[in-house]
């Protein structure tokens, strides 16, 4: 019986901790994300993804804003588009778009002394993608 009550407890805290992990990351990530986005994107994209930041006036286009892709996209967020988007593997519509090629320059702003080599760490943008996923209408 003693055996049996122990496997039950420790059967329930295995479960009871899967059910926590998952939320607990996925908040942590889009945290990290937010973070990410406030020091690489916002100034173009706005400090809420609405495409009206600071710097947005000085570039002759309207950055699109970045809270309604789902939207546009039949409910969906095209999270690969995006990253593909992002790291210049997609060919833009105006080729002379200010949008920066990201696996050219690297995070600048979250690593301004240049870490990571100036690399976008996959981590760093896996958070990024989530946050741009959170952010959403």
């Amino acid at each position: 019986m003693r055996h049996r009550s122990m496997a039950i407890v420790t059967i329930s805290c295995v479960l009871l901790s899967a059910c926590t992990d998952g939320p607990i990351a996925e908040a942590d990530a889009v945290r990290e994300g937010q973070l990410i986005y406030a020091k690489e994107c916002s100034a173009c994209h706005g400090a809420r993804g609405e495409g009206v930041g600071s710097a947005s006036l000085t570039l002759g286009v309207v950055p699109p804003n970045l809270t309604g892709l789902k939207q546009r996209n039949d409910g969906y967020f095209p999270r690969e588009f995006v990253s593909r988007f992002i790291m210049g593997r997609l060919e833009k519509d105006a080729p002379a778009s200010r949008m920066p090629d990201f696996s050219m320059v690297g995070l600048r702003h979250v690593y301004p002394n240049g870490g990571a080599d100036g690399e976008v760490l996959e981590t760093d943008f896996a958070n990024l993608l989530d946050y741009l996923e959170a952010i959403q209408k």
